[in-house]
């Protein structure tokens, strides 16, 4: 095997632990294949390491460690004009900054993810750029203009049958849901959720957190049944 073909073949392993939520196996790997990239000159492939690595300490709450890994993969896509990778560290830096209570900077990040999106031709991309608007506007209070974006990107999540995604869509729909007064739609979705196993799996922890939080002022009461309810039910939201 050669010395590119084993340092993807380490990449690809980090990959596939981070794609199950695997933090420790996957730092090993990637941290591995991110010396030897480095040493090898395997410009790309260092590049994608650091976008993984941020996307890993970010699953792990280190956003200290995450923002530098984010930042270099970020510089290392401009310098080499690679719109894809660009438009993936900044969907990654807007979500960091949503950890970090800064919703402003985190909006700014996303509307750029959505303008770079079409031309690289990735729909999810566009899926997470509204999804990270959305959760931006209701930080900032704009609850009413956070609903289009949300149920944007809820709709390609079905499309492209992403599960994992549309249960963080309904998290955020379900709390704007509860902030524009809608306690028994917000309720149904949260109970439908609370039965999820799946709920936690796509959640960064300031996702977890608003889900906590909706869990704790709803309590216990009926639940949507299934998605096609629960989509139902938050599509409603559009027209108040």
């Amino acid at each position: 095997m050669g010395e590119r073909q084993r340092v993807e073949k380490l990449f690809r392993r980090g990959r596939e632990h981070e794609m199950r939520h695997e933090v420790a196996p996957a730092r090993r790997y990637l941290d591995q294949a991110l010396a030897e990239a480095a040493a090898a000159g395997f410009t790309d492939l260092v590049l994608s390491v650091h976008l993984t690595l941020g996307v890993v300490s970010h699953k792990a709450d280190d956003l200290v460690a995450a923002r530098p890994h984010l930042e270099t993969a970020l510089a290392m896509a401009l310098e080499a004009g690679n719109a894809k990778m660009e438009a993936y560290a900044r969907q990654e830096l807007g979500f960091l900054l949503l950890g970090e209570g800064k919703p402003e900077a985190a909006r700014t990040e996303f509307l750029r993810v959505l303008g770079l999106a079409p031309a690289v031709g990735i729909v999810n991309l566009t899926g997470n750029g509204l999804s990270g608007l959305g959760v931006a506007l209701l930080a900032l209070g704009r609850t009413k203009e956070s609903i289009p974006f949300l149920l944007g990107a809820l709709g390609i999540r079905t499309e492209i049958e992403d599960v994992e995604q549309q249960h963080l869509d309904l998290v955020h729909l379900a709390h704007a849901a509860l902030l524009l007064g809608n306690g028994p739609v917000a309720a149904r979705v949260v109970g439908l959720l609370t039965g999820s196993p799946e709920t936690s799996s796509g959640l960064y922890a300031h996702d977890r957190r608003t889900f906590d939080t909706l869990v704790c002022e709803l309590g216990a009461g009926p639940a949507a049944v299934g998605f096609d309810e629960a989509r139902t039910l938050v599509a409603s939201l559009a027209v108040k």
